[in-house]
């Protein structure tokens, strides 16, 4: 088995901690601040408001849960390993390519359903196709195109990752960088 870390940014951590801090201090607040506070109409209150500021917390645990942490290569699998929840796992027979992408690499990608930057930056997103992102942090990401998918990961070792996965997956070749000569454009769709 081999393992790669997927460690956060600086950035990341820091906008992970003020919005864990936020989302703890709102049922903190509602509770012992505003002790009335009821959410409702003429009829009466509904439900009290400070029950449902317990939801909050739970916000901030689900992006943590979620959040990916490592990437490993075992069993014929690209596994990528979540906090606290199911990983996802993509067969090493059909990885096709690696490539460590440039610096800014995805910079204008469109998030279509997924998180930017609590705990990390996971989900769908757009760029010259749709494509699945599991990433720590914006720099450093690899692209590994698997039955014609693109999956983006964050490796703390680009390099040291793109070798591994090259030399556990039978059919892969490490693409060529836009600008280099036999490159292919990057319009392969998830």
């Amino acid at each position: 088995m081999r393992r790669y870390p997927m460690t956060l940014s600086g950035s990341v951590k820091a906008l992970s901690g003020v919005f864990t801090l936020l989302m703890v201090a709102v049922p903190v607040f509602a509770w012992f601040l505003i002790p009335g506070l009821a959410l409702g109409g003429p009829q009466g209150p509904a439900l009290e408001a400070r029950w449902a500021t317990l939801a909050a917390p739970l916000f901030a645990l689900v992006f943590w849960a979620l959040s990916p942490k490592a990437l490993e290569i075992e069993g014929g699998e690209l596994r990528i390993l979540r906090r606290a929840w199911r990983g996802a796992a993509y067969p090493l027979s059909r990885v096709e390519e690696v490539s460590v992408l440039p610096p800014r690499g995805l910079s204008g990608a469109l998030r279509v359903l997924g998180n930017g930057g609590l705990f990390g930056y996971y989900g769908w997103y757009y760029r010259r196709g749709l494509f699945r992102l599991y990433a720590s942090r914006r720099a450093g990401l690899v692209q590994v195109v698997v039955g014609g998918r693109r999956v983006v990961v964050s490796p703390d070792e680009p390099d040291r990752f793109v070798e591994g996965l090259l030399a556990a997956a039978p059919r892969a070749a490490r693409a060529r960088q836009p600008g280099e000569p036999g490159a292919r454009s990057a319009s392969r769709t998830s």
